[in-house]
């Protein structure tokens, strides 16, 4: 089968998020006294979606440094270099996943033609949340003032209501397996579904979708720390057969190194 004519799902890991790059006060090194924005760094966004709510809202709720929205970018033209069709966009609730989701779209020239529908459904497990709450995400409203495309008649299969903090690692399962099953009624339609979620998206969704059981949560918890950003699996309907499998995604894999703060004082100028 040609990429254009593949029915598949397309997983992915957000890109680079702000706190991975500059630790979990990032929000102290950006704001001035009176609660201004500014870039410290350059790898820091140009600017932040305005939020109706307090701004200390994004210290749970990251967005994506620069570098993530470069990331995304690539693998959205990539993407569109391999001709890959994507009909629908299905993301978590969360600002990294949504932004992520939005520079696929620009990069595969699709932002004016495919709206995102944010999935709470889609959040990770949230054993895993710093905070023990639920992140108070921005609402769809929110979103699309602040230029986001979003499906606004989307309805979702769970609603931010039913997310419950510190939930069990079974609670997590059964709740992607909920949203597997329904990717895979609704992935009758040509092209490619686009999942954008977490490093744990990658095994939960992608096991139900191939019959396979879930893994043990330690394992789980070892294979989901090594996915990087943009991390992706692919899974295809092998049609005649009534079954799934999991094959290379579209495009390659996008790797780099780090990138070090650096001081022109020091060894340069200064002993």
């Amino acid at each position: 089968q040609n990429a254009t004519m593949r029915r598949g799902v397309l997983v992915m890991r957000h890109g680079e998020r702000v706190d991975e790059v500059f630790g979990k006060s990032w929000l102290q090194l950006c704001l001035t006294a009176d609660g201004k924005y500014y870039r410290p760094d350059l790898n820091f966004p140009s600017t932040l979606p305005k939020r109706k709510d307090n701004v200390k809202h994004f210290e749970y709720d990251p967005p994506l440094s620069c570098c993530g929205i470069f990331q995304s970018r690539l693998i959205g033209e990539a993407l569109l270099d391999q001709a890959v069709t994507v009909s629908h966009v299905y993301s978590s609730p969360a600002l990294r996943c949504i932004q992520t989701a939005q520079h696929i779209l620009q990069g595969l020239k699709l932002d004016q033609k495919v709206k995102i529908r944010v999935e709470p459904g889609l959040f990770e497990w949230t054993k895993w949340e710093a905070s023990r709450v639920i992140p108070n995400f921005m609402t769809v409203t929110e979103l699309a003032e602040a230029s986001y495309k979003i499906d606004a008649s989307y309805r979702v299969n769970f609603p931010l209501s039913s997310l419950v903090p510190s939930e069990s690692y079974e609670e997590y399962m059964n709740r992607s397996s909920a949203l597997s099953y329904f990717f895979f009624a609704f992935s009758a339609v040509p092209g490619v579904i686009l999942i954008v979620g977490h490093g744990s998206s990658l095994a939960s969704f992608t096991r139900p979708l191939l019959g396979l059981p879930a893994r043990d949560s330690s394992d789980f918890a070892q294979v989901v720390r090594k996915i990087p950003s943009l991390g992706m699996c692919f899974c295809e309907e092998l049609k005649e057969e009534n079954k799934w499998q999991m094959v290379n995604p579209p495009v390659k894999t996008l790797t780099h190194g780090a990138n070090a703060a650096f001081n022109w004082r020091n060894g340069i100028v200064e002993d």
